[in-house]
């Protein structure tokens, strides 16, 4: 595929914010392919998701050489928490922007015919969101819906290494969506960075809670499939995942919180 030739794993490792690119051609091209074939948003997703997991596969064959030219563990164990996972988190979130972004920009400049299809899915999401938002409960229905994303990245990721990949793209798709009204409702095009910046008091601790999920989920994959090479390890690789299953509860909770005040 054209995709992952343009930016190589050796890049991505040294610039993350590389991965805008990737989001951003994968997201535009699956657009493409949705208007012409008249699909709706969940078929959207999937082919963002098909379109970033060759580069995905091949950052994973690239650790795979890694463990087999035995410098896994040295890897593990350099550094600290942040700096053994902080290049894939920021992947992720440059990911994230990267389809966001795209999605806002197509949601303004094509006809709102086409919208209404193309990101149906999205827009009914939204619609049920918007709808509880005079409910008193709201915070608890927040929290307890991002909490069930979380764990659906987690599974997924634990049984497959990419997993939670397409849940992420589907909330990112979201976003693009609301912050695509937002901006229409404004000056257009250029007020995406505006709009996209007022939703991330809270929407950058939710997407830090799905991607810190994904992560732990691929970890404790990871130390269950090589537990036999050490005990120590397999502990070691069992707390990051530890920390990190941790640390995006705390990250839902705060952004539940913060949404919840900021629509007070």
């Amino acid at each position: 595929m054209v995709l992952e030739s343009l930016i190589s794993t050796h890049t991505l490792r040294r610039h993350p914010s590389e991965a805008v690119i990737q989001g951003a051609v994968g997201t535009a091209v699956a657009i493409i392919i949705c208007k012409l074939l008249s699909q709706n948003g969940l078929f959207l997703t999937a082919l963002v998701v098909m379109a970033l997991l060759p580069s995905a596969i091949i950052q994973i064959k690239h650790d795979e050489k890694q463990k087999e030219n035995n410098e896994f563990w040295k890897y593990i164990y350099q550094g600290g928490f942040l700096q053994r996972h902080g290049g894939l988190i920021l992947d992720y979130i440059f990911i994230i922007i990267g389809i966001s972004v795209t999605i806002s920009a197509a949601y303004i400049i094509l006809p709102e015919q086409t919208t209404s299809i193309i990101f149906s899915d999205q827009l009914s999401i939204i619609n049920q969101i918007t709808g509880n938002l005079t409910q008193p409960t709201l915070f608890e229905k927040i929290l307890i819906n991002n909490l069930g994303v979380m764990a659906i990245c987690f599974v997924f990721s634990l049984f497959y290494a990419s997993g939670a990949l397409f849940l992420i793209a589907w909330n990112a798709t979201v976003l693009g969506v609301v912050v695509g009204q937002g901006a229409k409702a404004l000056l257009g095009l250029q007020s995406i960075p505006l709009v996209l910046f007022s939703y991330m008091p809270h929407g950058s601790f939710e997407f830090l809670g799905y991607i810190f999920a994904g992560i732990a989920g691929g970890l404790i994959s990871a130390a269950i499939t090589r537990h036999r090479e050490s005990k120590d390890h397999f502990w070691f690789v069992m707390k990051d995942a530890l920390l990190l299953t941790i640390a995006a509860i705390i990250f839902l909770v705060i952004g539940a919180y913060i949404e919840v005040y900021s629509m007070m």
